[in-house]
């Protein structure tokens, strides 16, 4: 039988031999059929190939172009501040854009350099706490709503322009008209009383995001992008080409493997206007909130973009709580400490760790209270 390895921080047992092994992080041998790691995306291969030694440890196939055989990445966001509005390109538009970039010898690591890969890059959104997520454009309607009720001058010319799209728009702004806008949206905001519906849903917008980002470009974007509000569980899909970012809350991202990331707004680093006015010049595809369906006992499974992926999030009290990790799982535990015991030896977990179980189907037992997301291959 192959063994079981864990390179944790913390383990306990009741032995001194075991807790010797554990503070010197070197390998702790058990009666299993995996390894269990630190989860690093960048090194795990390196990492598995180094602990697992001769005992028979099956990884999925790779990924195409990533090398990965996870086509995910997983995460804790916390838009204590908001990140920057960003745009995951979709896979024409990531294949197009590598290949112009390797051809004009852009460096892979320049700071002006908009396709790190040629990958496409989804996102899931799993709430924490109460989540506040701008995504996609709002339709006509709301947006004439907004510019009517705040009285956007900006706002209303562009609805009367409609050969583009006014996130289009916006983005084709001089620094000049940006300024404007500005000011005039934060004189919109002070003067208002009372107002409803989307109207009301720009002011919190602006409040929240002028305070830090007092003369971004980024503020214009977000009233002209669709608000999403999240309770703690639900789950939305951000799909490849579509502006986003994080409002307010926390919550559980599952992402494509890919570094493709262009910054439109609420940022400190290199914005493209001119490949950003490109990739959303036919406009975007929207975001749409994802099924979370109830396995029961305080276990909910959550669809992902591909079949042969599974994400399950349980939430476990005082009371051990058994779960079903293999042949390759990612667990994070989110907001609380977990602790994950398997064949009788418990390693703790902090918020936002992740670690990585690789062999044979099996059973773990988890103790928090704590919120436990389970990534896996099918």
């Amino acid at each position: 039988m192959s063994t079981l390895v864990m390179l944790v921080t913390h383990v306990r047992t009741g032995s001194d031999l075991s807790r010797s092994v554990a503070s010197a992080r070197r390998l702790l041998p058990l009666s299993s059929r995996g390894l269990l790691i630190d989860w690093d995306p960048a090194t795990y291969r390196q990492t598995l190939e180094r602990f697992a030694g001769d005992r028979p440890v099956k990884v999925p196939h790779p990924e195409a172009g990533t090398g990965s055989p996870f086509p995910f990445r997983l995460c804790v966001v916390d838009a204590d501040v908001p990140p920057p509005i960003m745009l995951h390109p979709h896979w024409e538009q990531a294949l197009a854009g590598f290949v112009r970039e390797q051809a004009r010898g852009v460096p892979l690591g320049a700071d002006n350099r908009n396709y790190k890969d040629r990958n496409p890059k989804c996102e899931v959104a799993v709430a924490l706490t109460p989540l506040r997520v701008l995504a996609g454009e709002r339709s006509t309607e709301e947006l004439q709503a907004i510019a009517s009720g705040l009285e956007l001058p900006w706002l209303g010319s562009y609805l009367r322009f409609r050969h583009e799209t006014v996130i289009h728009s916006v983005l084709r702004m001089s620094p000049a008209e940006t300024a404007a806008a500005l000011r005039e949206t934060a004189d919109a905001v002070d003067r208002v009383r009372h107002v409803e519906g989307p109207a009301a849903e720009a002011v919190t917008v602006v409040r929240r995001l002028q305070q830090l980002f007092p003369h971004d470009r980024g503020i214009l974007l977000a009233i002209c992008m669709k608000f999403i509000e999240l309770k703690p569980g639900q789950a939305a899909v951000i799909p490849p080409g579509c502006l986003h970012t994080y409002l307010s809350g926390q919550a559980v991202l599952v992402m494509g493997h890919s570094n493709n990331a262009l910054q439109a707004g609420l940022a400190n680093g290199y914005v493209d206007l001119c490949e950003l006015q490109l990739l959303t010049g036919d406009g975007q595809p929207q975001p749409s909130p994802l099924p979370v369906l109830d396995a029961g006992d305080g276990e909910q499974r959550i669809p992902l973009w591909s079949e042969d992926m599974d994400l399950r999030r349980v939430v476990v009290g005082d009371d051990p709580k058994p779960v079903r990790l293999g042949p390759f799982s990612v667990v994070l535990a989110a907001m609380e400490p977990a602790a994950i015991t398997m064949d009788d030896v418990t390693t703790d977990m902090e918020p936002e760790e992740k670690i990585l179980y690789a062999g044979e189907p099996v059973t773990a037992t988890f103790t928090g209270p704590s919120q436990i997301f389970v990534a896996s291959t099918r």
